[in-house]
């Protein structure tokens, strides 16, 4: 799915930028910590299930909680008006 954002990496900081915006008004890059970058790249080729998985296997809480952080993470998005 291509939202128009890409996830760059810079300085030791993961941003999503959009890349087709036209300048004006400017969108600021989006900084995400690496388990969001990870997250952003199983989300946006539509691995949501994978997304889960990979935060019950890293942080070993039940699929349950990561279920629920995964949507966190997507409505974060949405509040920056990026739809997965």
């Amino acid at each position: 799915m291509n939202t128009g954002y890409q996830l760059r990496r810079a300085a030791g900081i993961c941003w999503l930028i959009d890349m087709e915006q036209g300048g004006v008004p400017f969108k600021k890059p989006i900084p995400v910590n690496e388990m969001g970058a990870d997250l952003w790249e199983l989300l946006e080729t539509g691995q949501k299930e994978a997304a889960v998985e990979k935060l019950c296997k890293e942080y070993r809480i039940e699929r349950e909680e990561a279920a629920r952080d995964v949507e966190m993470f997507l409505d974060d998005l949405r509040k920056h008006g990026i739809s997965l």
